[in-house]
């Protein structure tokens, strides 16, 4: 007992409770500056000099794990719907831009705005048939699509078959840092408006109980197909970039099933249903892969898979998450905790008590 006092205490000393629930206020009442701050701060790398080479690779990457962590908890942290297969979008939109560029000319950027409005038609389509499903139903039709997908790729001539295609002519570093970091802001500004919309509520109420949000009223169908096509075109815009980023695309690629669980686990380890969460998550989590990668090779998976179990059993609700619960639970306990709503509801009794004759 005197254990958890000890740690209960050094967590309040290096963590005050109600310097952590004042940032969250702030956050919270300075959502847009801080979207804009973060916007101009990624901007500034090649602005300072930063203009090829790894560590703008790996800046890029990062934005592009942001962008497809906060796609998947539209729909996974939302809405409650855990996908598996979101990276059969960025497949389809990396092939799209792919295809599109080298085959048929087309210039980048009218390609890679095809490769979003594609993959969120491939959504509609899949969306009406899968999101009638509910919970591990809903996650192994998703890792169905995505495998499905994949199988197809390979066995079409426009793709490349197994052997994809290779792109050489692709733009700068530079302006694939500036695109990635452009629709990572992009999304981060859509999801942290529609969260205090009618349609972010109703995505919650799906989340929480979709039952009483039918029986509320609600179309629930129609919202879940809409986030779902929302994550998609997101995704796709992220592979469509991909594709020429790399210079290389193959089913392996696009259809990267270990990438699929690194997203889900950076948007876990963040905190899903926020939308800070899914973007430090992936900071967080992809910057400790590129150090396993560079000095412990082949340990990547096993990291992940390590990533997903602690934050399952130690941080359920993510980084994010569990502190706003740190935050609220002892904002509660100063108020008084549970005396004080025994006190309240003795005085109700009380009172109650005199008026009656």
């Amino acid at each position: 007992m005197s254990t958890e006092t000890d740690d209960s205490g050094l967590l309040r000393s290096v963590f005050p409770p109600d310097q952590i629930d004042r940032l969250f206020r702030i956050c919270d009442a300075h959502g847009w500056k801080l979207i804009l701050a973060g916007a101009v701060f990624g901007a500034l790398p090649p602005v300072l000099g930063l203009q090829s080479g790894y560590y703008m690779t790996v800046l890029s990457e990062m934005y592009l794990f942001a962008i497809l962590a906060l796609s998947w908890d539209i729909v996974g942290g939302q809405t409650g719907y855990p996908s598996f297969g979101n990276m059969a979008f960025f497949g389809i939109g990396a092939y799209t831009t792919a295809i599109l560029v080298k085959d048929f000319a087309v210039a980048f950027p009218a390609a890679f705005v095809v490769a979003g409005l594609v993959a969120t038609a491939f959504a509609l389509v899949i969306g009406i048939i899968v999101l009638r499903l509910r919970g591990h139903y809903f996650a192994i039709a998703t890792l169905g699509v995505l495998l499905a997908a994949q199988q197809v790729s390979r066995n079409l001539d426009i793709t490349g078959g197994a052997s994809g295609k290779i792109l050489l002519e692709t733009p700068s570093g530079t302006e694939f840092y500036y695109l990635f970091l452009g629709v990572l802001v992009a999304e981060a500004a859509v999801i942290y408006y529609l969260s205090g919309t009618r349609f972010g509520f109703v995505l919650n109420a799906i989340r929480d109980d979709e039952g009483k949000a039918t029986a509320m009223g609600f179309n629930t169908t129609y919202y879940k197909t809409a986030a779902w096509m929302l994550a998609a075109m997101f995704t796709g815009f992220a592979g469509g970039a991909y594709s020429l980023f790399n210079t290389f695309i193959d089913p392996q690629t696009a259809y990267n099933g270990a990438w699929n669980v690194e997203l889900i686990a950076m948007a876990l380890l963040g905190g899903s249903g926020t939308v800070a969460g899914p973007i430090i998550g992936a900071f967080g989590l992809h910057t400790v892969i590129e150090v396993v990668e560079t000095y412990a090779v082949g340990w990547q998976l096993v990291l992940l898979g390590l990533a997903v179990i602690v934050t399952v059993i130690v941080i359920p609700k993510g980084l994010v998450g569990s502190l706003r619960e740190y935050a609220s639970q002892m904002e509660y306990y100063k108020h008084g905790g549970m005396a004080a709503a025994d006190d309240s509801a003795d005085t109700d009794d009380s009172a109650a008590g005199g008026d009656s004759p």
